[in-house]
């Protein structure tokens, strides 16, 4: 579909970044490339696709060096937008240094009219993969109960279904399982985004979708038995909430974008 399509003045817009993985400084390098230029790069072809835009929702990574520099340089760009924009921690970023929208165990709740996106923190200090609390996931069952009459999305860092990408899969939310035996309970429940897996995918479980989105920063190769980059651009989803329940979803990448990355490194 057409990204400029006019808006029927009761649907919204929100867009996912994710996975920006920020250094301390501007003009450093990630796996030789550069994450500040590609995610500015990123807003910029957001911008140009959408003039209007009710939010923008970064799912966790937002930095690689996680010290109060990156986080106010990430902030004071976002502020910039005139856009309300909300990030929930991944496992490189370090809560201690930057207000994440996700506090624990209390989820937070944005509102886009009759739409509720729930922010979840999976990220656990010190480790790669992801778990969400206990006293967490009672928040969330009350939460739901209070919203049953909404249409739900839920938000993480960490991918709760696998990616049949056995290396990132060892990496993806641990408790899963206890998760989904909250979400089975109720019918009003959309999606399911994240970020931590750098790739577009879709997964369907139980009438809701399992997505996935690029990163604005290195693109991890699908279905790979051990760690790989991707030569895929970076980019990021747009989401179009309807006032009947029903969404449309599209991923963008960059284009005429030249990065030179490093494809020979085994992790990051």
């Amino acid at each position: 579909m057409n990204a400029l399509m006019p808006l029927n003045p009761n649907e919204k817009i929100i867009i996912q970044i994710t996975d920006s993985h920020l250094m301390d400084r501007a003009d450093a390098q990630f796996v030789k490339m550069n994450p500040e230029q590609s995610f500015h790069a990123v807003i910029e072809d957001m911008l140009a696709q959408y003039p209007h835009i009710d939010a923008i929702i970064h799912t966790g990574d937002v930095a690689q060096v996680a010290n109060p520099e990156t986080y106010a340089r990430y902030q004071q760009y976002m502020q910039r937008l005139g856009i309300p924009f909300y990030q929930i921690p991944g496992n490189h970023d370090d809560v201690a240094h930057f207000p994440f929208a996700a506090p624990d165990p209390i989820p937070a709740v944005l509102s886009f009219h009759n739409w509720r996106f729930i922010l979840l923190n999976s990220a656990v200090p010190d480790r790669i993969d992801g778990w969400i609390g206990s006293e967490q996931l009672v928040h969330l069952e009350h939460l739901l109960e209070q919203h049953q009459a909404h249409d739900v999305v839920l938000a993480c860092h960490h991918h709760p279904l696998e990616m049949q990408s056995h290396w990132i899969d060892q990496h993806k939310l641990k408790n899963t399982k206890q998760l989904t035996e909250i979400l089975q309970q109720y019918n009003n429940i959309k999606a399911v985004i994240c970020g931590h897996v750098h790739q577009d995918s879709l997964n369907l479980w139980n009438n809701i979708q399992f997505l996935s989105t690029p990163a604005t920063s290195v693109q991890f190769k699908p279905k790979s038995q051990d760690f790989a980059l991707d030569d895929l651009a970076p980019g990021y989803r747009s989401f179009r909430l309807k006032e009947n329940g029903e969404f449309e979803t599209q991923v963008h990448r960059l284009t005429d974008f030249t990065q030179h990355i490093n494809k020979d490194i085994s992790g990051y």
